[in-house]
C-alpha cells in the first residue's frame, strides 16, 4: 500500500535569469515500510522534491502542477495549518545541514522536549521520560540530555536530531544527505542506528543522497534524478547489478570501491543541462558515450525495462551490451561535450565588475610544448645534503596547543590545558610520491598538513625540505619555499574570495612571487585553467565564484595550487564536499597532473577508498599518533592495527550484497588533552591486554615498509603470552 504519491509534480523557481524547472513532472511512489534512496548530482532537484511534499519551498519556488498524496490526503489542498500538524506528526525531516540545525543557545534536551510538548502536547514531566527513551534509542548517553550543541560531536548531533525526527513516531522520515559531512567511522554508527531503527520501528524512509554506497547499506529500492526527473527506478540488488540507464552506469563507475577497486574512475564529463531552457530531447544526451542523434531529438519517457524496473532511455533494451562497453573507462573520456552544458551567462550579474583592471588581451600561445614559463620568483631555498629522491622528512614532530586558563578561565573556574594535537610523528616522502593521511575528525591530520605548508610551527622535532629545515629559514627562504609548496583547501565555497574574479584569484600568487609582465601572467593562468579541464580557460577568466558549480569551483581552487609549478601540494579533504561523479573528475585531474608535474602529494581524507585510489602509501592517524603506514595495498588488504581494522569495515560498500560488519570498537574518542602511558588506542580497541595500558607499543616493519604501531602486530603476534593476556581481556 502506497503511504506517499507523487504525481506529475512540476515545481519552479523565479529567477533573475528566467525560471527554473528544478522539478519537471516527478512521479514517484513510496510503500509502507519501504525504504527509498533518491540519488543524484547536486541541482538534480532532489532537496526541491523534498521541500514540495512538506511544503517549505522558498518564496521564489512554486508548485506549477501535479499531486501529492500522503496516505491519501491531497498535500497539496491542505489548508496551512493541517499541514503544519503533519509536520513532525505524520512527516518528520532530517535537513542537510542537520548538525548546524541545533539551537546553540539552548540545550538538546530542552529543544528536544520543546518539540515534545507543544507539537505533541505531551506534559512537562512526559516530555523528560521521553526525551530520555529517545536519547537511549539513539544511542545517546542520556546525561548528555542538558547539555549545549557544541559540547557534542558532530556524530551526537546527528543522533540528537534524528532523535527529534522520531520525537512524535511520524509514519515517514525523510533524511536529506544526513551522513555527508561525518567520518567513516560515525557514518557507520549513524547508518547503524539508521537500520536499527527501520527494523525496530517498522519506518518508511527516503534517503536523499548523492553517495551510492550509503544506499546500498540502507536502502532496498532507489530512484535516480537528473536534471529535474526520474530516469530509473529499481529495487537495490538489480539496480546495482545491472543499472538500466547511462546515467545510473556512470554514477556507479565513478564511485571508489574497497571490494573492486578500479584502475580509472568514472568521470561524467560536462554538467547538467540549464534547466531554463530545457533540451527538447534527452537531458543525458550532451554527456552520455551512447548517444545517437535520435536522442537529442525524442525526450524519452520512464517505461517499464524489467520486472519492477523502469527506465528513461530510448537504448534500454540495449543495455546489456551498453554495459559491457561502459567497462572501458576510455569510453567515457571520449565524450565530446559540445557546448558549456549548464553554464551561467558569460556576463557578469554584477554591474560594473565584468573586466578586471588591466586585464591584457588574450593571445594565443604554443599549447604544444606546454612548457613552463621562467619563474620571476628567484630566491631558492636553502638546500642541505638531502637525498637526490628525497624531498621531505618530519621527524619526531609534536604540535600542542594551550587552551584555557587566562582571566576568563580564572572565573569560571577553568584550568589551562595542553590540546596534544600531533605527538612525534616521522615519515618521509620522495619526490612524484602520494600519501594519504586517514583517520576520524580531531586526529591531527589537518594540523600536520599546516605543519608541512608551515602555516603553523611545530612544537618539537625537525620538518626538512629539500634538505633544508624549515624551522631556520629566513623571511627570503620562506617566500621560495612558499612557491614550492601549495595547499589545496577543503571547502571551495570559502577557498576564494568572493569579489574577485577567477583572473585575479588566479593571478594574485604570481603577483606575491614576482611575476611582473601581465601579458606572461595571463598565459600561465589560462595554460593552468586548461590543465585542470577548464576549457575554454579564456570563458571562465572573467567570471565571479558564485557563477560556478561546486566541482568548478575545485578545480579552480587546484588550478590556483598549481598556477606556480610547486614542488608539493597539501590537499585537505579536496572533494568531500562534491558529487560523486564530479569527485571523480577532479582525482583524475590531480592524479594525472601529479605524474606530469613529478608533484608530491599529502591527501588528507577519512574515505579510505579515496585513499587507495590516489596515493602510493597510506598513514593511519590516531589523537595525534601514526598508528600504521605502508603502501595502500598493504594497508587495505592486510590491515595490522586494530583501528585501521575498524576504518576499513566503516567504510559503506556500494553494493547491497556487501554488509558493513558491526565495529568492534566503542565509540567516543577521548579528549586530546590526555595523555597515554600505553597504547593511546586501548581504550577503544577490541584486542585489549594488560601490556597495552602499561607499555608503548613499538613500530615494527615488514619487508615491504610496511610498519604499525601494535603489541599484536609482527614478531610479537607469535608471542603465546600475549594472545593469553588478549583472549582473557575479551
Amino acid at each position: 500500500m502506497s503511504i506517499l504519491s507523487i504525481r506529475d509534480l512540476k515545481v519552479n523557481y523565479h529567477t533573475q535569469d528566467g525560471t527554473v524547472r528544478a522539478v519537471d513532472g516527478v512521479s514517484l511512489d513510496l510503500d509502507e515500510s519501504q525504504r527509498l534512496g533518491l540519488i543524484g548530482e547536486s541541482g538534480c532537484g532532489k532537496t526541491t522534491l523534498l521541500k514540495a511534499i512538506v511544503q517549505v519551498l522558498p518564496r521564489n519556488g512554486h508548485i506549477v502542477s501535479g499531486e501529492i498524496k500522503f496516505k491519501g490526503m491531497d498535500l497539496l489542498k491542505l489548508p496551512p495549518a493541517e499541514m503544519r500538524q503533519l509536520r513532525w506528526r505524520e512527516i518528520a525531516t532530517i535537513p542537510q545541514a542537520s548538525m548546524d540545525s541545533l539551537n546553540p543557545v539552548q540545550r538538546v534536551g530542552s529543544q528536544l522536549m520543546k518539540l515534545l510538548r507543544v507539537r505533541g502536547g505531551y506534559t512537562k514531566k512526559a516530555a523528560r521520560k521521553r526525551a530520555v527513551d529517545l536519547f537511549d534509542v539513539v544511542g545517546l548517553d542520556t546525561e548528555r540530555l542538558m547539555h549545549y550543541p557544541h559540547e557534542f560531536s558532530g556524530g551526537m548531533k546527528q543522533r540528537a536530531v534524528i532523535a527529534m525526527a522520531l520525537a512524535l513516531e511520524p509514519s515517514l522520515l525523510i533524511a536529506d544527505e544526513p551522513v555527508t559531512a561525518l567520518d567513516v567511522i560515525v557514518q557507520h554508527q549513524i547508518l547503524e542506528v539508521l537500520r536499527r531503527l527501520e527494523r525496530e520501528l517498522n519506518l518508511t524512509v527516503m534517503l536523499i543522497t548523492h553517495d551510492i554506497s550509503v544506499v546500498a547499506q540502507v536502502c532496498d529500492s532507489v530512484s535516480v534524478m537528473y536534471a529535474g526527473r526520474i530516469v530509473e527506478e529499481a529495487k537495490a540488488e538489480p539496480f546495482f547489478a545491472s543499472p538500466a540507464h547511462p546515467y545510473s552506469l556512470g554514477l556507479q563507475q565513478a564511485f571508489p570501491n574497497l571490494a573492486s577497486p578500479r584502475d580509472v574512475l568514472v568521470s561524467i564529463e560536462g554538467y547538467p543541462p540549464d534547466l531554463r531552457e530545457p533540451p527538447a530531447g534527452c537531458r543525458f544526451a550532451e554527456r552520455c558515450p551512447f548517444v545517437q542523434e535520435t536522442c537529442h531529438e525524442i525526450d524519452p519517457q520512464l517505461e517499464v525495462v524489467g520486472d519492477g524496473r523502469m527506465a528513461a532511455c530510448l537504448r534500454s533494451n540495449e543495455m546489456d551490451d551498453l554495459r559491457a562497453r561502459a567497462e572501458d573507462p576510455t569510453l567515457w573520456q571520449n565524450v565530446e561535450v559540445t557546448r558549456l552544458v549548464g553554464q551561467p551567462p558569460t556576463k557578469s550579474t554584477d554591474a560594473g565588475r565584468g573586466e578586471p583592471l588591466g586585464r591584457p588581451t588574450i593571445t594565443t600561445h604554443d599549447e604544444q610544448a606546454d612548457q613552463p614559463l621562467a619563474d620571476p620568483c628567484n630566491v631558492p631555498l636553502a638546500v642541505g645534503n638531502g637525498r637526490a629522491d628525497l624531498l621531505l622528512e618530519m621527524n619526531d614532530v609534536s604540535k600542542r596547543f594551550k587552551i584555557g586558563g587566562g582571566l576568563a578561565g580564572l572565573l569560571r573556574g577553568d584550568k589551562e590545558q595542553t590540546v596534544y594535537a600531533v605527538n612525534n610523528i616521522s615519515f618521509t616522502l620522495r619526490r612524484g610520491e602520494s600519501l594519504g593521511l586517514a583517520g576520524e575528525s580531531g586526529c591531527g591530520k589537518s594540523t600536520t598538513g599546516k605543519l608541512l605548508v608551515k602555516l603553523i610551527d611545530a612544537s618539537d622535532g625537525q620538518i626538512v625540505f629539500d634538505g633544508a629545515d624549515l624551522s631556520s629559514v629566513d623571511d627570503k627562504e620562506l617566500l621560495g619555499f612558499r612557491s614550492r609548496v601549495q595547499l589545496m583547501f577543503q571547502n571551495p565555497f570559502e577557498a576564494l574570495n568572493p569579489r574577485f574574479t577567477l583572473y585575479r584569484s588566479l593571478t594574485e600568487p604570481l603577483i606575491i612571487h614576482g611575476w611582473k609582465d601581465e601579458n606572461e601572467r595571463l598565459q600561465r593562468v589560462v595554460e593552468t585553467l586548461d590543465r585542470v579541464n577548464l576549457r575554454p580557460a579564456e570563458v571562465f577568466l572573467d567570471k565571479y565564484p558564485h557563477q560556478l558549480s561546486g566541482g568548478q569551483l575545485q578545480r579552480v581552487v587546484l588550478a590556483r595550487a598549481l598556477v606556480l609549478h610547486p614542488d608539493f601540494l597539501v590537499a585537505d579533504e579536496p572533494v568531500s564536499m562534491l558529487d560523486v561523479s564530479v569527485r571523480a573528475g577532479i582525482l583524475n585531474t590531480t592524479r594525472r597532473l601529479a605524474r606530469e608535474l613529478g608533484l608530491a602529494t599529502v591527501y588528507i581524507s577519512h574515505d579510505l577508498s579515496l585513499l587507495q585510489y590516489t596515493c602510493d602509501r597510506i598513514a593511519i592517524m590516531y589523537l595525534g599518533e601514526i598508528v600504521e603506514i605502508g603502501p595502500s595495498n598493504e594497508v587495505i588488504n592486510k590491515p595490522q592495527h586494530p583501528y585501521t581494522q575498524a576504518l576499513i569495515a566503516a567504510v559503506p560498500v556500494p553494493d547491497p550484497t556487501i554488509e558493513n560488519p558491526p565495529l568492534r570498537i566503542r565509540e567516543g574518542v577521548p579528549r586530546p588533552t590526555e595523555q597515554f602511558i600505553g597504547c593511546p588506542f586501548a581504550q577503544r580497541c577490541p584486542e585489549v591486554m594488560e601490556a597495552c595500558l602499561n607499555v608503548r607499543p613499538p613500530f615494527i616493519a615488514d619487508e615491504q615498509g610496511h610498519q604499525a604501531q601494535c603489541h599484536l602486530y609482527g614478531e610479537h603476534h607469535n608471542s603465546p603470552k600475549l594472545h593469553r593476556e588478549a583472549e582473557a581481556a575479551r
